[in-house]
């Protein structure tokens, strides 16, 4: 007997679309585990899920010495593997977090299943799913950039700072679309301060470039950085179980960024 979900796959599609937080990785995966009579909706709501893991998974086996296009073909045939034998319904919300749940199919898969499929894959078509060449690319250079940044050695620790990354890159695009038009120019002059680091300019010097008061440029400098905490919170909600985990998780993620390797 199918249990039915109190929110099925194609309402969860509906939701995300109209309001970008309303879901959370957890509901998605529940809803598509607990009803999947819905196929193509529950094929999209997972689809759409996986992108948000695609980047770090993908670093996850590019430093394991795979090259870009093996690596690309590693974590598609994953995810098919991961959506085709529903194994995301085997996650459980008491028992950790979805990105070490992932990762440690992940890890099962590269040494255990993949070879077996690749020789499938030689008697016929295999399903290609995800992305975009776009985000391939985008997948491709964050790994690159790791390569010259703080990035942990510990594969492990990696992954959760690969991981931390894409959630502030999500929100710090996010922020950027907010500022399209008249406003660039000071969205682009302020995020050094919000990317934090060394060699940062002053403010003195930013309101200089602007032609800006420095009492308004450090207006304009604290409302940037609320609506950033406010789009971070909200992506991080988005994979956590419960609102109560919201803040243990940003605690948890800032010192993953700010560890040392």
């Amino acid at each position: 007997m199918v249990v039915a979900c109190a929110v099925s796959p194609r309402r969860l599609l509906a939701s995300a679309t109209g309001t970008p937080f309303a879901t959370t990785h957890w509901s998605v995966i529940a809803a598509c585990a607990l009803d999947p009579s819905d196929e193509a909706a529950a094929e999209e709501a997972l689809t759409q899920l996986c992108r948000d893991y695609w980047a770090p998974l993908y670093s996850f086996v590019r430093r394991r010495g795979h090259g870009p296009h093996d690596a690309q073909d590693l974590i598609q045939g994953f995810f098919a593997h991961l959506l085709s034998k529903r194994i995301y319904a085997e996650a459980d919300p008491t028992r950790g977090r979805f990105r070490t749940f992932l990762l440690a199919v992940l890890k099962h898969y590269l040494s255990d299943v993949y070879e077996r499929e690749r020789a499938a894959k030689r008697g016929g078509g295999a399903q290609n799913v995800l992305l975009l060449d776009a985000e391939l690319e985008q997948a491709e250079a964050a790994f690159s950039a790791q390569l010259s940044s703080r990035a942990p050695a510990d594969e492990e620790r990696a992954f959760e700072w690969s991981w931390a990354q894409s959630l502030t890159q999500r929100a710090l695009e996010q922020l950027a679309d907010e500022y399209e038009g008249a406003k660039a120019r000071i969205y682009t002059a302020l995020l050094p301060f919000l990317r934090g680091g060394i060699g940062l300019p002053s403010q003195e010097q930013v309101a200089d470039e602007l032609g800006l008061p420095q009492a308004t440029l450090r207006s304009l400098l604290f409302r940037l950085r609320g609506r950033y905490r406010e789009l971070l919170r909200a992506e991080v909600a988005r994979t956590v179980a419960a609102e109560a985990d919201i803040d243990e998780e940003l605690r948890y993620l800032g010192r993953v960024l700010v560890a040392a390797p």
